[in-house]
């Protein structure tokens, strides 16, 4: 990995909240603040309700962006990271379902004492596979952050 894609990584490890970006039906697209994520390297993986807008949004365009940007930044030293890839549903019997859990566990706890209950409810566990990493970082000089992946 680049050192640039390295500390995109580490930028959405330590955020508290992004911000998930869908395609409506209608085309117009739908941001909403997401606490119930996790990562494994540049991939992504969130918590939904089943009956949700966003479920329905994927289901008719799997392209999604996850936005993570901390509050308070100063304009010389503003970072932010999106990451652009294809959302699919993550089945209770997958491998890396265990792992998606656990992870996103450490942020939305509930989650894991629900399935470790046997009860994920209405709960759906999505995955992006990273296409695309963008890093906007004020402090380096432009010619290095690209798009990554």
């Amino acid at each position: 990995m680049s050192e640039v894609l390295d500390e995109a990584i580490k930028y959405v490890e330590q955020s508290k909240t992004g911000l998930l970006i869908t395609v409506g039906e209608d085309g117009a697209p739908y941001a909403r603040v997401m606490g119930a994520f996790s990562n494994q390297g540049a991939n992504l993986y969130f918590e939904t309700g089943r009956k949700s807008n966003k479920v329905k949004h994927i289901k008719k365009n799997p392209i999604v962006t996850f936005y993570f940007q901390n509050e308070n930044q100063s304009y010389n030293t503003f970072k932010s990271v999106s990451v652009t890839g294809e959302a699919s549903e993550v089945l209770q019997g997958d491998d890396d379902f265990k792992s998606a859990v656990n992870g996103i566990s450490v942020r939305y706890p509930v989650l894991k004492e629900n399935v470790d209950k046997g009860d994920i409810g209405d709960s759906v566990i999505y995955r992006i596979k990273a296409k695309f990493v963008k890093l906007a970082d004020y402090t380096r000089d432009p010619k290095e952050v690209k798009e990554l992946v």
